[in-house]
């Protein structure tokens, strides 16, 4: 059969089955060889074993959660590039192989000399005394303050500083928030706002004009806790501006002694009153941290289908890298567990290499040939910051002006009563009506976005102009956790998605190219998961490249404030309504502290200048 004639049985043949699919119940497949998956991939339901089958060896905790840095991730790497071979893609990366290399920052340690003492009495670093990893480097002697929790929450009607002069001083805070463990609290009481945060405490702690920052566990919740360590904070390589460590009770014992204070009392009482109880200490301490950026090399891995006319570019993708042992973005905090990330996103990069075995399947079988090259790329780095697809981007191992369209697939494990998520159908003049006839029929429970930005991948192409749809399952209890397990995957949802992927790269192989247009802006889509976002809203859409000097933007969102006050795309936000801004997490802490509908003053580096632009922040819904 000729390829025009596949491809017009594609469309009911596939909608047939994945509503048969979505009608029965299926029990889950025994678990076989990736080899024996891949020769029994079928195009009928419910052959999803061969998916599975690649979810669950990237989802093994022997590789570490396929963390950036660890052993883990280049492991899955070399995994991903072996099963390309096997399919029979062609290598799409650097000197003739699979892997597109970069390197990025991973973390800190602890380097020499590092050290804390306070009049005159050292205590010892790792028990005493641990750096945390967004400090700066250097020496600091200065008067010591205590500063309650060394939090200003307006929303909370609760201020640390309110009338303490922090100028010049080190400031000692207690982790986390006043009743911590308390329903009654004036804050959440069971669940840690991001006022309780290290880094925002250090924030805020220097636009109160301090220098250092010591934080100690408070006795009430956390007595014989040891000091957390090695540093671990995956987000240490953007500094805070100012010393931070963390110490020991004994240690601010002793700040506290002089003046007849103590931890337990303190404590004890600003929670009991949920009142800030802060006061002036009389002793200095003296702070030294060397901290030493550590870099890794990870890479992109990417596949190639031929197509008939090398000039024109589609691209399918999904990450593959995780959390590793968790950090800063895990949500559950007190876990050094692989964070083995089977839904997000092992299910996406199974998805995606269920449409290479198909297609590949069908060269093999029926002499079918796609019009437009198929790069299929497994990205790494999303989880700090999508670097992978934007290096992807920046050094495109085939023209950016020949990839027509990206197909991204992030979190596609959990189909839970059907329900799918397609983002960026506002990115191309058809995409609308090409969602429409590849979902007709399936049984999807369709919901729809038109904005092309969003926290994940997809975002990195649609920057650069470049129409993107996204698939999306839902969040879920166990994100960004170590629960996040393969056995907790929809088996045959899975296999619906990846052929609903495979769908819509037929229609966007069987037409021409399609148009892009600028999508109308979605405050309500905040981070993929479905999560936070700050109350107030602004626009903006960061480039995560950059981890100093400011927030440089990739652009904002049509009609949006920042659209409004005449913020660009490559403009460098270095001060928020006084808040000075040297990297995304100044940026975010600035933007928490304001609310909607409040005019605030936006500085931003533009065309070898400054300029200062107003801006009415709205309301993220």
């Amino acid at each position: 059969m000729r390829s025009g004639a596949t491809r017009r049985l594609a469309g009911p043949i596939l909608a047939g089955a994945l509503a048969a699919a979505a009608a029965q119940a299926v029990p889950a497949a025994k678990p076989m060889s990736i080899a024996e998956a891949r020769r029994g991939h079928l195009m009928a339901p419910p052959d999803s074993v061969y998916e599975m089958a690649i979810l669950r060896r990237l989802a093994d905790p022997q590789w570490e959660g396929r963390g950036v840095g660890t052993a883990g991730l280049d492991s899955a790497a070399n995994f991903l590039a072996g099963e390309m071979r096997r399919l029979g893609l062609k290598p799409g990366g650097e000197e003739g192989g699979y892997f597109q290399p970069f390197d990025v920052t991973t973390g800190v340690e602890v380097g020499k000399p590092c050290a804390f003492e306070v009049a005159g009495q050292p205590f010892t670093v790792g028990e005493r005394f641990q750096p945390i990893g967004f400090s700066s480097n250097g020496t600091l002697k200065a008067p010591v303050v205590f500063a309650g929790y060394g939090i200003t929450a307006p929303g909370y009607d609760y201020d640390d500083y309110a009338g303490l002069d922090a100028h010049d001083k080190l400031v000692l805070v207690f982790s986390n928030e006043p009743g911590e463990m308390d329903s009654t609290s004036r804050f959440d009481g069971s669940i840690n706002t991001p006022h309780a945060e290290l880094r925002t405490k250090a924030i805020n702690a220097r636009e109160h004009g301090a220098l250092g920052l010591l934080v100690v566990n408070g006795p009430r919740y956390h007595a014989g806790e040891p000091l957390p360590g090695p540093v671990r904070d995956g987000s240490g390589y953007m500094t805070s501006g100012l010393l931070a460590g963390l110490i020991a009770p004994e240690a601010a014992e002793a700040l506290l002694a002089p003046v007849g204070l103590t931890l337990a009392g303190l404590q004890s009482t600003i929670d009991d009153d949920t009142k800030p109880h802060s006061v002036a200490l009389p002793e200095s301490a003296t702070i030294t941290v060397t901290l030493k950026r550590t870099r890794a090399t990870i890479k992109n891995v990417i596949g190639v289908i031929e197509g008939r006319d090398t000039t024109r570019t589609l691209v399918v993708g999904a990450h593959y890298d995780h959390l590793g042992y968790g950090g800063a973005g895990s949500l559950a905090p007190d876990s050094h567990l692989p964070h083995v990330g089977a839904d997000d996103n092992a299910s996406g990069v199974a998805a995606t290499l269920g449409v290479a075995t198909a297609l590949t399947r069908r060269i093999r079988e029926a002499g079918w040939r796609p019009e437009h090259t198929l790069v299929l790329c497994a990205f790494s780095g999303e989880e700090i910051g999508v670097v992978g697809s934007s290096h992807f981007v920046d050094d495109p191992p085939r023209p950016l002006a020949t990839i027509e369209a990206m197909l991204n697939m992030d979190m596609v494990g959990r189909l839970r009563e059907n329900r799918l998520m397609v983002m960026g159908v506002g990115t191309a003049a058809e995409f609308h009506t090409l969602v429409d006839n590849a979902t007709r029929g399936t049984g999807f429970d369709l919901k729809t976005s038109e904005d092309g930005f969003g926290p994940s991948d997809h975002s990195s192409f649609y920057k650069r102009r470049v129409p993107v749809l996204a698939l999306f399952t839902g969040s879920h209890a166990d994100y960004h956790k170590p629960t996040d397990t393969w056995d907790k995957v929809n088996e045959p949802g899975l296999w619906r998605i990846s052929r609903l992927a495979e769908a819509l790269v037929e229609s966007l192989d069987a037409r021409p190219r399609v148009t892009y247009q600028q999508a109308k802006a979605d405050s309500g889509v905040g981070r993929i998961a479905g999560g936070g976002g700050y109350g107030a809203y602004l626009g903006t859409i960061p480039d995560y490249m950059k981890t100093e000097g400011g927030v440089l933007l990739s652009g904002v969102r049509v009609g949006s404030p920042a659209d409004s006050a005449g913020i660009q795309g490559g403009d460098v936000i270095v001060k928020f309504d006084g808040v000075r801004v040297d990297n995304i997490y100044d940026y975010t802490f600035a933007l928490r502290s304001r609310k909607p509908g409040q005019q605030v003053r936006i500085t931003v580096q533009r065309g070898g200048g400054e300029v200062e632009l107003l801006a009415v922040l709205g309301r993220r819904k």
